[in-house]
């Protein structure tokens, strides 16, 4: 089920609300892996938010919103593994990225380019250290303009 790059812009840019309040489980130190339901603000379009905290690298954190169950909109990669981008990208085609990426749908690739942070559009991370921060600018970006209380535990 591919989208059109139209069609994913589109869904990455439309305002997005939680479908329920429940306050979103942040740890600092435990592995996290969890998904809570977005919907579109005129309720016709669904999607995914995913948060999680690496199992074994409990520094690395990932953020990723998902349109139609599958399709990976964008994902924010903090504290991770290199990527290397495809050698036909047409961003740093076989490049390798170290450091935190961001990975956005493009026709024909998916999610599989990453692009440096400062190369993202419309994409402001105030505080690289901060991974409720992070949270937080991720969550604008995707289009959301406000979510549940952010519940910190260790």
């Amino acid at each position: 089920m591919a989208l059109t790059q139209m069609e994913a812009d589109s869904l990455l840019q439309m305002p997005k609300e939680f479908v329920d309040a429940d306050p979103l489980e942040f740890t600092r130190t435990e592995p996290m892996n969890y998904d809570r339901l977005l919907q579109s603000a005129d309720r016709r379009e669904q999607f995914l938010l995913t948060i999680e905290r690496g199992l074994r690298n409990r520094v690395r954190l990932k953020y990723q919103t998902r349109a139609r169950k599958i399709i990976v909109l964008a994902r924010l990669d903090l504290n991770g593994s290199a990527h290397y981008n495809p050698p036909e990208s047409p961003y740093r085609p076989g490049e390798r990225l170290v450091g935190p990426h961001m990975h956005l749908y493009r026709e024909n690739f998916d999610d599989r380019i990453a692009y440096e942070l400062q190369d993202v559009p419309g994409l402001v991370i105030r505080d690289l250290e901060s991974g409720v921060s992070c949270l937080e600018d991720f969550l604008r970006f995707v289009g959301l303009q406000t979510w549940p209380a952010i519940q910190l535990s260790i």
